[in-house]
């Protein structure tokens, strides 16, 4: 899985790159945490909450990555095989608070009474970006270009 906005199509590292500069702007604080992933990061990632322990840290060694607990795997952390990701059409950020990361959603680190994660979302709504906390599975970290059609 990658964090590098090298490893987007195009279009999107030039999204990847305005984003950035507003949330500077904005003084909000954050990191890349995954742009473009392979099948088979995806499909790790999708039957973790879905499939049992052996079979999710199977899959998971598949790819590279370390063997989860039972804790880990009792939540689902991606809600679809047909992530944007996988085509390098999006990318997922986390909220830098004291310089680590966090996925609180109210975290409001510019101290302006609008929660980070949702001002992210209206800056990449601004340059024409779909921004995951509307999703019916509200994903806040989440940013990708729009659907065509």
């Amino acid at each position: 899985m990658s964090r590098k906005i090298e490893d987007l199509v195009p279009v999107m590292q030039d999204k990847a790159r305005e984003f950035s500069g507003l949330m500077a702007e904005a003084g909000i604080p954050f990191m890349l945490t995954r742009t473009r992933a392979t099948v088979d990061e995806q499909t790790a990632l999708y039957a973790q909450g879905r499939k049992d322990l052996a079979e999710v840290n199977r899959l998971r060694a598949v790819v590279g990555w370390s063997p989860i607990r039972v804790r880990e795997n009792s939540y689902k952390v991606t809600w679809t095989m047909k992530s944007r990701h996988i085509d390098g059409e999006a990318f997922d950020i986390a909220i830098l608070a004291d310089g680590q990361p966090t996925w609180e959603p109210k975290v409001n680190v510019n101290h302006n009474d609008i929660p980070d994660y949702a001002e992210a979302g209206q800056i990449a709504e601004s340059i024409g970006l779909t921004w995951g906390g509307r999703f019916k599975n509200a994903d806040c970290p989440h940013i990708e270009l729009p659907k065509e059609g």
